[in-house]
């Protein structure tokens, strides 16, 4: 993709698992966020998103270098932080690997976050409705975030479920791949692939699983099956 600020040497966005690495889910479980995160990505989860809502800017930065430093131990994956650029700065300035940001549809414009962070970095834009979707600036942004596709305690100011038909509307709308989020688990990876999905992306289901590491290898694999056409689903609590 080429952007504002020049041409981009962005490699493609990757499909498959996509962590939304939720600290107050992992704070429930009892369990260290960083510590998720690299467990995902040695099982083969190719992206990680840091989210902190009631984080401070400060303990969010410290999180942030501290799950960039997991992810880079633990193997090949981007990692993006949940709405703020000037998180993804900080955390640069200190040294830490953070490729990028997602950003939704009340956040900064994507634009902006291109600006900020430069071509070579990775944009996410959160939209549900197909005219949302349609109004991406694909030459910016290197995904779409598309959900809720189930109502779920993990994003409470979501009131209606996209459903797998506004999945694939979504998807229809726009080139850019399209990651399905809200409720899913490894159970939905043949439904959402057929909705045209090029990703699915889980809180609880990893982050609150009783083995994370084993919960996100079995979404992976499940993904890969599904990928080949010999997909056998295995149960899992959303």
């Amino acid at each position: 993709m080429t952007g504002a600020a020049g041409a981009s040497r962005r490699p493609p966005f990757p499909g498959g698992p996509y962590l939304v690495l939720d600290a107050d889910v992992c704070a429930a479980a009892g369990r260290a966020p960083a510590g998720v995160a690299a467990a995902a990505v040695r099982a083969g989860v190719g992206v990680v998103q840091v989210r902190a809502t009631r984080a401070g800017v400060r303990d969010l930065v410290a999180l942030t270098t501290a799950v960039a430093e997991a992810v880079r131990t633990a193997g090949p994956a981007l990692l993006v932080v949940d709405d703020r650029v000037d998180v993804v700065l900080a955390a640069r300035a200190r040294g830490a690997v953070v490729d990028g940001v997602h950003v939704g549809q009340r956040d900064l414009e994507a634009a902006d976050a291109r600006a900020l962070l430069g071509p070579d970095a990775v944009v996410g834009v959160s939209a549900a409705r197909p005219q949302d979707v349609r109004a991406v600036p694909a030459d910016l942004v290197d995904y779409v975030g598309s959900g809720p596709v189930r109502l779920t305690p993990t994003k409470p100011d979501a009131d209606v479920a996209l459903g797998l038909d506004g999945l694939a509307a979504a998807v229809a709308s726009t080139r850019l791949p399209v990651v399905a989020i809200g409720g899913l688990d490894a159970r939905d990876v043949d439904a959402v692939r057929t909705a045209g999905a090029h990703g699915l992306a889980v809180v609880s289901a990893v982050c609150s699983a009783p083995d994370p590491s084993a919960a996100a290898a079995g979404l992976v694999a499940t993904w890969r099956r599904s990928a080949s056409g010999t997909v056998a689903t295995p149960a899992g609590a959303r």
